[in-house]
């Protein structure tokens, strides 16, 4: 969690970087420190894409648990069989789908 800074702290932010860096300095400063931020977000981003994938790769695996074992258990007759096989292919071709795009 960021703190959240009123407008007197940034004023004192502001003054205390234009006096320890200078005011020639400053812009390069700033551009290095946002590249820095932007760089930070990205990888942060990327990581939370990576759990989401992660996540989704687990329910599917589940799916596929739950109709084996209704399978094996002989819940499903054949026209219900042939949906779940449809959906097993868009499902297979969704996830090829993302996996390239990455």
């Amino acid at each position: 969690m960021l703190p959240s800074f009123g407008f007197g702290e940034m004023v004192v932010i502001v003054l205390l970087a234009i006096i320890v860096v200078g005011p020639k300095d400053l812009p390069k400063v700033m551009r290095t420190l946002g590249q820095f931020v932007a760089r930070l977000r990205a990888m942060g981003q990327e990581f939370r894409d990576a759990f989401d994938e992660m996540d989704a790769d687990d329910e599917i695996k589940e799916l596929r648990a739950e109709i084996a074992q209704m399978k094996s258990l002989g819940y499903l007759d054949d026209e219900l069989e042939g949906d779940i096989r449809e959906l097993n292919t868009e499902i297979r071709d969704a996830t090829d789908l993302s996996s390239d795009k990455t």
